[in-house]
């Protein structure tokens, strides 16, 4: 279920942003999911320096920018472009793959003793999902914490031009999720198909967003 909302499993439907805070030698791996776990053989490593923020030029000091990670999915293998990456603390790394036939893939790094994965969000995190068929969606945490949500989707036919310029403005807005600890707000949203979800996550025990049906399937 490549496209099922799972930030364990990122693909073309999905994102996953993650802040960095401190500085010093950064590592990335990305391969191959399966439940959220990378395949050692399959392993593809980046390696990059975060800078702090006051050896960036002077019109970058007070602004953190997103570095979107050069990641393509070619013969197989998942390649990182040769790309220098100028991060600075307090900047963030987008992980994305466009190219529709590549499998789910997962990400996860380290700077010194902070850890970080989409499989184990922490503090900083965010994960998109955009909803491309209507239903209600029910999500929880696949690490156990106990946290949940439900995204409900509808599909609104336009059948005038109006109505149809109105939707696209609804598709483009983006819908926010915060998740703060244990505290989900809000818990229950409502959407058009097509629009994306943004979970926002912080100061959590390490978490992930995932369709509540991969998890039953877990532990049968």
């Amino acid at each position: 279920m490549q496209y099922a909302i799972d930030s364990r499993t990122l693909g073309p439907v999905n994102c996953y942003i993650q802040q960095v805070t401190t500085t010093g030698k950064l590592e990335l791996e990305v391969g191959p999911a399966a439940g959220g776990f990378v395949t050692a053989d399959q392993r593809r490593v980046i390696k990059a320096k975060i800078k702090s923020r006051s050896s960036a030029a002077n019109s970058d000091k007070k602004r953190s920018s997103q570095h979107v990670v050069p990641l393509n999915y070619v013969d197989g293998n998942f390649v990182f472009r040769k790309q220098e990456l100028d991060i600075h603390e307090g900047d963030s790394l987008v992980f994305h793959l466009e190219t529709p036939k590549s499998p789910a893939f997962a990400v996860q790094g380290r700077i010194g003793k902070l850890r970080f994965s989409s499989a184990n969000m922490v503090d900083k995190a965010v994960f998109t999902h955009a909803f491309g068929f209507p239903g209600t969606y029910e999500w929880v945490d696949a690490n156990g914490s106990g946290i949940g949500g439900v995204v409900t989707v509808l599909e609104h036919t336009a059948k005038t031009q109006s109505d149809a310029t109105e939707l696209m403005k609804t598709m483009e807005n983006g819908v926010l999720v915060h998740i703060v600890g244990d505290k989900v707000d809000p818990a229950e949203i409502t959407i058009t198909v097509g629009q994306t979800v943004f979970f926002a996550v912080e100061k959590s025990s390490g978490i992930t967003i995932t369709d509540a049906s991969l998890v039953e399937k877990s532990v049968r």
